[in-house]
């Protein structure tokens, strides 16, 4: 093989791995410049023989830019849109203006549905059987007369407080009928029979949850309604997470319902899945958590109003009501609402964690639990407000107080002390031979076969040894190790020297910030001593002592060589 067909084989196998060649080419498009230019061309129009073809001269094509199309929606939008027909501020600490709009356009969908309405709102039901009646739009005209009757007949049960079983489109039925005639009841107790629907027979029908709550809001804000008055509890966290305005049904009606939106909607943690949220533990942990938030609540609060601190997003809510229902063009309208949306505010949502998360932390030192929750950024003043409301309100450890040596011991104590009297070598040889006269009676009195025992032991009697000092009690030695080679005291407790120090003088800021220093809480730290102190001399060192730690009196002298 050449040189000339070797660099072909190489730059065939170099081609190979060529993207480039893989991809079809593509064809090539003359290009066509447009000609401008005035053209002549000739007609060949019918003559009448005697005129001559014309020529006619086509204009050039105009290439110039054109203005551009501007969409109606512009930035002089909101400085030109209409006047709402109504707006108002509403008593809400959220929610800053509502403004309601009529539906443009001339439609009449539902006139004849509102006449029906109107005609038979007074009619009063009689007693009948129960009949089955299915609808996605349920009307009147669309039911047969057993259907009317059953419906009239549960119609009356249900405003007389009696929620009988039925259809679920005739619960639809009657909620079309309170959102059309409006006008001809009482707004108030229309909505409360629309928040006694849901609450009846959402268990029922589910799909109750997907409108009501939204209706029943937009209802309450056309008719300038506080949310209803029933809504609470359990209840109210189930309203609240089923519609998108959340901050309406947040009223101004106590401090609870807002501490009770702020755990179900703000807050990344919760804290009753805690796996020490168990037994006894969690009425102490409802009350700390809770407690807390309320005390943040008024601490930050100027003007009366919670939330007047906290960061949170202003939002802006446009919409159609009652979107989905059957709703004439008298009732219907375009809600626009200005308001402070604390469920979408990031800040005010890592906020309410970490308060949540610290008096976690506490609750989990009091139950000496080493295990900590991280905090994002918690201000240090409002650290030290939660301390001041747990230190309240966790319930004391009591502890044993040493007693004093001039407290005066009870009057029964006195009767089990030995009386005090010196020592003497007399009374010694006295109790020995008393002791001794009476073992010689019972030897005699059980066995005949110990005398010849009992003539020995006259003969040669045993005496007591005299007392010795070295049967006397000694203090723990301090030197640097005892004589069986264990660590002494001084060694034992050397790792805590500035621990101790504290706990001598008494410091008890010393000793908590030692204890933190340590990344311990203060009554492990204190359980670490006294097993140290028991290891070394056989007993503890520390006892409780208020809120920090004491030495035994009796150990006082010990701590010195520290």
């Amino acid at each position: 093989m050449d040189k000339d067909e070797q660099r072909r084989r190489d730059e065939e196998l170099d081609r190979f791995w060529d993207i480039d060649e893989l991809i079809p080419k593509p064809r090539s498009i003359k290009h066509r410049t447009a000609d401008t230019e005035a053209t002549e061309i000739v007609s060949a129009a019918p003559t009448s023989g005697k005129e001559e073809p014309r020529a006619e001269t086509i204009p050039p094509r105009d290439d110039s830019p054109r203005p551009r199309f501007i969409p109606p929606h512009t930035a002089d939008e909101m400085n030109n849109r209409p006047a709402p027909d109504e707006e108002y501020t509403p008593e809400n600490a959220l929610i800053r203006k509502v403004r309601l709009f009529r539906r443009s356009g001339d439609y009449r969908y539902y006139e004849s549905f509102v006449r029906d309405a109107e005609r038979l709102y007074a009619v009063r039901g009689a007693e009948c059987l129960r009949v089955s009646f299915f609808s996605y739009v349920p009307q009147y005209t669309q039911m047969s007369r057993q259907q009317l009757q059953w419906y009239l007949w549960w119609r009356e049960n249900t405003r007389q407080g009696r929620f009988l079983d039925t259809d679920y489109s005739y619960i639809l039925l009657y909620v079309y009928e309170l959102i059309n005639l409006s006008h001809k009841t009482d707004a108030a107790r229309s909505q409360a029979m629309l928040f006694a629907l849901w609450r009846e027979y959402r268990a029922l029908y589910r799909q109750l949850d997907g409108y009501l709550p939204e209706w029943i809001c937009d209802f309450s804000l056309i008719h300038r309604l506080p949310p209803p008055a029933d809504c609470e509890g359990a209840l109210l966290a189930e309203i609240m997470s089923r519609c998108t305005l959340k901050e309406f049904y947040v009223s101004s009606r106590g401090e609870d319902i807002y501490v009770g939106a702020l755990l179900a909607f703000c807050s990344n943690y919760d804290y009753r899945k805690s796996k020490f949220y168990t037994g006894e533990r969690r009425e102490l942990f409802e009350r700390a958590v809770v407690g807390a938030l309320k005390r943040v609540l008024r601490a930050t609060d100027e003007h009366g109003q919670p939330f007047s601190r906290m960061r949170m997003d202003d939002s802006h809510l446009t919409r159609d009501a009652f979107s989905g229902a059957l709703c004439a063009h008298s009732a219907k309208r375009r809600i626009e609402v200005e308001y402070c949306s604390f469920s979408r505010s990031h800040e005010l949502r890592y906020f309410i964690t970490d308060v949540i998360k610290y008096t976690e932390n506490r609750l989990r030192a009091y139950f000496a639990i080493r295990s900590k929750l991280s905090i994002y950024a918690l201000p240090t003043s409002i650290r030290e407000l939660l301390d001041g409301y747990l230190d309240e309100l966790l319930p004391k450890r009591v502890a044993p107080t040493p007693t004093s040596k001039s407290t005066e011991p009870p009057a029964y104590e006195k009767l089990y002390d030995l009386p005090k009297k010196e020592f003497s070598l007399s009374d010694a040889a006295e109790i020995e031979r008393l002791s001794w006269d009476t073992t010689e009676r019972l030897v005699e009195a059980f066995s005949e076969e110990a005398e010849a025992l009992i003539s020995v032991s006259d003969t040669t009697p045993l005496k007591m040894p005299p007392p010795s000092a070295s049967l006397m009690p000694t203090p723990a030695s301090t030197d640097a190790s005892t004589a069986d080679g264990q660590p002494s005291l001084v060694e034992s407790l050397a790792p805590y020297r500035t621990f101790l120090r504290a706990v001598k003088d008494g410091d008890l800021a010393a000793q908590a910030r030692e204890a933190t220093l340590r990344g311990l809480p203060l009554d492990v730290l204190a359980d670490e001593v006294n097993a140290a102190s028991a290891d070394a001399m056989g007993d503890v060192l520390l006892e409780p002592c208020g809120d920090g730690y004491a030495v035994i009196e009796d150990y006082l002298d010990l701590l010195d060589p520290l």
